[in-house]
């Protein structure tokens, strides 16, 4: 008897990863994918040092993010869409006497903005990603995105 109650449960272990495995619309392969290709180019193309990364999903509320950019340095920021994403735009804003005040944009009509910021000084900045245009009917989809500088600036 106890030898017929192992083999379901056996076989039942053997479906579980298949049954919670990614599909196309919840897998962050291509987002990583890309994150790899840019960390490659950035990296040995162009001697950038990445000081951050990051992959989420983004919704028809756009996504924000804070950070402190120093100054002395110039900044890149790039983001990238996955394939439900048409129209993807940075805007960088700092903080003036309590409001944001927009300092730098890139609303090409595009998926993978990159956008270049000198901070005047060091402070918080904060980082604002909007999608304009969704493939399809979608108002959730993955996203990426990288902070560098130039090494030994």
């Amino acid at each position: 008897m106890r030898k017929i109650m192992i083999m379901p449960l056996f076989l039942l272990s053997l479906c579980i990863p298949y049954a919670l495995r990614a599909d196309m619309y919840t897998t962050m392969k291509g987002i990583m994918s890309d994150m790899t290709q840019y960390v490659d180019f950035l990296e040995d193309s162009l001697s950038q040092e990445i000081v951050h990364m990051q992959g989420d999903i983004i919704t028809s509320e756009g996504a924000t993010f804070s950070r402190t950019l120093h100054q002395g340095w110039t900044y890149g920021i790039a983001a990238f869409g996955d394939w439900r994403i048409k129209d993807l735009d940075i805007t960088i804003y700092k903080d003036i006497d309590g409001e944001w005040v927009e300092v730098a944009s890139d609303d090409e009509s595009d998926n993978h903005p990159v956008i270049a910021v000198e901070p005047s000084e060091t402070a918080v900045y904060l980082i604002e990603l909007n999608v304009y245009k969704w493939a399809e009917e979608y108002s959730a989809a993955h996203y990426g995105m990288l902070i560098y500088h130039e090494i030994g600036e």
